[in-house]
């Protein structure tokens, strides 16, 4: 067993701490050196402090052991926090069903990712891994059916966006995130890793290596354990400091199931996942103890001395940041997302509003009822110069206001608008740009909540819900090119 080492050697990253014994409690090898771990978590931190990273843990620390821990004075609360877990993932699970059969009813071949596949694999790990959202896989040309048959069962983006909105994103959309109703939600992929040309062929090895399994009594595909453990790696390593279950799932791919040093090292590689790889399979191999096949390959792989940064900075859990290594780590992110160009197709499809005050007699002319979605007239296809002038109804809370400009069958764009300011009752909204107007017919302006709300929380309300808007002028003048 080692420690942590310096900066930025892969084992700087490592969970250390409560964080370490919990892990260790969930997938060490040795039962007799896993329950001492439990043990020791449970005589230095207080359950009741832990946060849903820990609660995932401690499920299958529960799971695990059961009556072993029962002279523990947290046993109870432990017992119940199991069920408690348990139960909101059956009632997520019992959302998902009907979707994904008529997903796969109407021919898409589904593939199931994270941890609806070790489900799949492995039924029993139900009382140990909780899967709130399930993540589905289906091929780009299968997308928009499967998000339509999604749209038409009343799922919504948890983003808040309307179905129109979402279609016409699609081409540049890797997932999209549906809830419904209290638990129902399902994370719908058209890639597992990404569209790009360097990362084709991992895309196309990732169908051809599938398992056949059943999940809910629906037909489903599982990646391959090299597949799984490089997915794991690519969807959730940098985020290390929100939960652990991309790390457990790797365990448990490694002492189940049989893994292809050769063909692991090639999807490493293919899919640029090197300096991830490296922390966290040294970390199951060097200090759990774990079997990791082509781990010293692994290590003798040297990724450039930035990328080593960068991920050691982004993988090192939140409970061992320090001030510095916080500032660092949020350098690091920025600067990977403007490297990676993440947002650049999103921010094309959106005009920034400016917050002002109102006319005194605004009301007298005001062009709606208050309630959204609001008729513009009818327009040509063609590029325009787009002028609105409304006003909005702030809650008095920073927040983001969302609008879209949409047609009965296609989406225009989003207009967005944040403030910083806890400004309270109406105010004046404008929003100026070009846009797009794709085909003949009505064109509607709707307020969108910032997110899909699952309650009626006020507070969540104020900070996320559809504000109510009234047009004041509207203006569009067509662009001859």
């Amino acid at each position: 067993m080692t420690g942590p080492g310096r900066f930025p050697n892969p084992s700087w990253a490592w969970p250390q701490g409560g964080l370490d014994l919990l892990l260790q409690a969930v997938i060490r090898p040795d039962p007799a050196l896993a329950l001492a771990a439990a043990r020791q978590w449970f005589a230095t931190q207080d359950i009741d402090k832990a946060g849903f990273a820990e609660h995932r843990l401690l499920m299958a620390v529960a799971a695990r052991f059961g009556q072993s821990l029962a002279d523990l004075p947290a046993y109870p609360r432990l017992a119940g926090l199991q069920r408690m877990l348990w139960t909101k993932a059956r009632m997520a699970l019992r959302e998902v069903q009907p979707p994904l059969a008529q997903i796969a009813g109407a021919g898409i071949p589904v593939m199931l990712l994270k941890g609806a596949a070790r489900l799949a694999m492995n039924p029993g790990d139900q009382k140990s891994r909780i899967s709130h959202d399930t993540d589905i896989l289906v091929a780009p040309a299968q997308f928009a059916k499967a998000l339509d048959i999604l749209t038409a069962h009343r799922w919504q983006a948890s983003t808040g966006e309307s179905a129109l909105c979402l279609t016409a994103r699609l081409k540049t959309t890797r997932a999209v995130n549906l809830f419904y109703g209290h638990f129902g939600d399902i994370d719908l992929h058209q890639w597992g890793y990404g569209p790009t040309v360097a990362l084709s062929q991992v895309e196309a090895a990732l169908w051809q290596n599938t398992i056949p399994r059943r999940f809910l009594e629906v037909p489903v595909l599982v990646p391959a354990p090299e597949d799984r453990i490089a997915m794991a790696l690519f969807s959730s390593a940098r985020d290390a400091h929100a939960h652990s279950d991309w790390l457990v799932d790797c365990a448990r791919v490694l002492t189940q199931e049989s893994v292809d040093a050769v063909r692991l090292l090639s999807v490493l590689q293919k899919a640029d996942l090197v300096p991830q790889a490296r922390i966290a399979l040294s970390y199951l191999g060097d200090h759990i103890g774990i079997a990791v096949p082509g781990l010293s390959e692994l290590r003798a792989q040297r990724p450039g001395w930035s990328r080593s940064v960068s991920t050691a900075l982004e993988m090192k859990p939140r409970g061992d940041w320090t001030p510095v290594s916080r500032l660092a780590r949020g350098v690091a992110k920025q600067v990977r997302k403007a490297t990676d160009g993440a947002n650049t197709a999103a921010q094309a499809l959106w005009l920034r509003g400016r917050l002002g005050k109102l006319p005194t007699d605004w009301q007298s002319r005001a062009r709606s009822p208050g309630i959204s979605p609001i008729a513009l007239g009818q327009f040509r296809p063609g590029r325009y110069r787009i002028d609105l002038v409304l006003a909005v109804d702030l809650p008095g809370v920073r927040r983001r206001l969302e609008l879209e400009l949409n047609q009965t069958a296609s989406h225009v764009t989003r207009l967005r608008c944040r403030t910083l300011l806890k400004r309270k009752g109406w105010y004046g909204l404008r929003f100026s740009g070009q846009v797009t107007i794709g085909q003949n017919g009505t064109l509607w302006l709707e307020s969108r909540p910032a997110k899909t709300l699952r309650g009626a929380d006020p507070a969540e309300t104020e900070r996320y819900g559809a504000l109510q808007i009234q047009l004041l002028s509207a203006t569009l003048r067509p662009l001859h090119v």
